[in-house]
């Protein structure tokens, strides 16, 4: 079971991120559209090889594990605060900025606080 979850929670978490961080990188910056899309590619490939080592258990460095957990929660909480409202009420015309503002930096500080006490327990079982 573990073998067919690595690669679809991989890709999902690829594809949220890649979204996450290319929504954010057009909306706030006029930086060219090969260096948005670099950087997004960049954090979506560490948000899926992070969720590759997740699910299979293996331990994980300190600093990666508290970026990847960053990524991957502020990614799902923004799609979800930036389409959620965008499906319940459809005419609300301020419904993403809950995503944007709200959902997304919440995410990224709970991702990040999950991501090291994630790897302090692994370090701690290893020991």
């Amino acid at each position: 079971m573990i073998q067919i979850l690595k690669p679809i929670v991989s890709l999902l978490m690829f594809l949220t991120v890649l979204f996450f961080i290319s929504t954010i990188l057009t909306i706030t910056t006029s930086s060219p559209f090969w260096l948005s899309a670099a950087l997004s590619l960049a954090c979506a490939s560490l948000a899926g090889w992070f969720a590759w080592k997740l699910v299979s258990g293996e331990k994980a460095n300190t600093i990666i594990a508290v970026i990847g957990g960053a990524l991957i929660l502020g990614g799902l909480f923004f799609v979800i605060g930036f389409l959620a409202p965008m499906a319940i009420s459809k005419d609300t015309d301020q419904g993403p900025m809950i995503g944007i503002f709200i959902a997304a930096p919440v995410g990224v500080i709970m991702g990040a606080i999950g991501g090291y006490v994630y790897a302090s327990r692994m370090n701690n079982l290893s020991n």
